[in-house]
């Protein structure tokens, strides 16, 4: 190699790839001795920090502070070491990785649940917060690409400057402090769906970032039969996981599609069902055989019994309608 593109430093063991701005190889992803130590304190103090950071921007509402909780959690980086230790066959790092990983999402949930004890509870969900309750197939599909992404800068030996970007596309921090605050508002259901994206893209990190590592020569080698057959057992499970927490985003995802086109044919159906009278409509929402509209103007709407009746006609069942109306006083003065 000549000085002008010298070899990487063989820094192996002495730092820790994930906290690293600098050149990294894979083993990187496992300090031992004083490194692992600094590790662990870098992981509990930065973790913490971005779960008060993620749990206040989701009260308020602030896409910053949620991105900036995201850029500052640890979190990808132990779950990116558990998906390399699991190619390289390293089962004391698998359980090491995996507990930090428990741990910490443990520890986010918590702090999740003490900022909302400490706030007064609100009415309704912020959008940020209700954003994280109902994850979809697309969430799916950012989680397998951004994982993709973080192993590729590992398997590469770069430097982490892309990480960051991958920490925002993946969110892992906000979905834990979500489930910890709706745990404390008494919200099961959207704790649960929280966890569900947490879980979503916990799976899809490892099995992508696994494929990614063994594509770039990470694998046990054939002679290593132990070695490769606890590699094979542990994406079989990796994929099982997908498999099973894909099911409800599947369903969800075509909940949402279903929906959507019921709106595209239900539009000119409500249109029609206002006619010439000064009314806007407000919002309007599908959920099953529900139909939602939020009215206002200056004359009130037809009977919602001849938009139900118009709609059942439409989408070939029942249907039912709840409308509200406001009612908007207009004048107009000219002075002299």
């Amino acid at each position: 190699m000549d000085a002008a593109h010298p070899e990487p430093p063989q820094t192996t063991g002495l730092i820790d790839a994930r906290q690293s701005l600098g050149p990294a190889m894979l083993d990187d992803l496992f300090p031992e001795g004083a490194a692992f130590r600094r590790s662990v304190q870098t992981y509990v103090v930065l973790l913490a920090l971005a779960a008060l950071i993620a749990s206040f921007g989701l009260y308020q509402d602030s896409v910053a502070s949620i991105i900036g909780a995201m850029v500052v959690a640890p979190l990808g980086g132990a779950i990116m070491a558990f998906a390399a230790a699991m190619v390289t066959g390293r089962i004391r790092w698998q359980g090491i990785a995996l507990l930090q990983v428990l741990l910490g999402a443990l520890m986010v949930v918590g702090i999740g649940f003490l900022v909302s004890l400490l706030i007064p509870d609100p009415l309704t969900l912020t959008p940020s917060l209700e954003a994280r309750t109902h994850p979809g197939i697309l969430d799916l599909g950012v989680a397998l690409a951004a994982g993709a992404a973080g192993a590729y800068v590992a398997a590469r030996r770069t430097g982490s400057d892309a990480l960051p970007g991958v920490a925002i596309a993946v969110s892992l921090v906000p979905p834990l402090a979500t489930v910890g605050i709706c745990l404390e508002l008494g919200r099961i259901s959207d704790a649960g769906g929280a966890l569900l994206l947490f879980l979503t893209n916990f799976s899809a990190i490892v099995v992508v970032a696994s494929i990614v590592f063994v594509i770039f020569g990470n694998a046990p080698s054939p002679a290593m039969l132990r070695e490769r057959h606890r590699l094979r057992s542990g994406f079989v499970l990796a994929v099982a996981m997908l498999c099973i927490v894909s099911i409800p985003l599947i369903a969800n995802g075509l909940t949402q599609v279903r929906a959507i086109v019921m709106s595209a044919e239900g539009a000119p159906v409500v249109r029609a069902w206002i006619g010439p009278r000064d009314i806007d409509v407000r919002a309007w929402s599908i959920d099953g055989a529900v139909v939602t509209l939020d009215l206002a103007g200056t004359e009130p709407p037809a009977p919602a019994a001849e938009l139900a009746k118009a709609l059942a006609v439409t989408y070939g069942q029942p249907v039912e309608v709840e409308v509200s109306y406001t009612q908007i006083q207009r004048e107009r003065a000219i002075a002299p």
